[in-house]
């Protein structure tokens, strides 16, 4: 006869570790393409917030079907990422540009002014080469913030970064990089988004 030997007791899962287990599950059902039903987080999060030195009040957050729930897709969390980081590099273009306000150095380069305000440089000659080069939208009095809104004022053309509110900053402002109506230049050709 074989003696019994008692199995040690498994220890309990820290706070830290329940929740993650949770949300990687939840990570694993979505990529697998089904959904998760979520456990109660509330205890967890009540001893996370009390770790760290909150109240003991939970705070637990309803789960939808949106791009920054658990239950949401792969691919819709992607997106979501993308269209974040998209947003972010037009506004940071558009802060560097209106940095430059009241600049000279750019007079003659509006195509050099824009492409610097995405942080690149040398993508095109001229902005008229980059009008070519791009999907082009008609429709210039309305283009979104952060597209490139190009003008045939000269075989090398002109572009200015579009504020989304009817007015666009740009080189060329009576000398210098300002802000102006999307309609201060001549033959506007239409928009663009930044390919950068």
């Amino acid at each position: 006869m074989t003696a019994a030997v008692p199995l040690p007791a498994l220890p309990r899962p820290s706070p830290t570790t329940s929740v993650l287990g949770v949300a990687i599950g939840a990570v694993g059902a979505a990529v697998l393409g089904g959904h998760v039903a979520l456990p109660d987080a509330a205890p967890a999060t009540a001893e996370l917030h009390l770790l760290a030195g909150h109240s003991a009040t939970p705070s637990v957050a309803p789960v939808g079907a949106d791009a920054t729930s658990a239950s949401a897709t792969v691919p819709e969390l992607t997106k979501a990422a993308h269209r974040h980081e998209h947003d972010q590099e037009i506004e940071t273009a558009i802060q560097r540009f209106e940095s430059r306000i009241g600049t000279t150095r750019y007079e003659g380069y509006c195509e050099r002014a824009v492409e610097n305000a995405f942080g690149t440089q040398g993508h095109y000659g001229s902005a008229i080469q980059d009008w070519h080069s791009q999907e082009q939208h008609s429709d210039w009095r309305h283009a979104p913030r952060g597209a490139m809104v190009f003008y045939d004022t000269s075989s090398n053309g002109h572009v200015a970064l579009s504020l989304g509110d009817g007015r666009v900053v740009s080189s060329s402002d009576h000398g210098h990089v300002g802000i102006v109506p999307v309609d201060h230049f001549r033959r506007p050709l239409g928009w663009a988004y930044a390919p950068y």
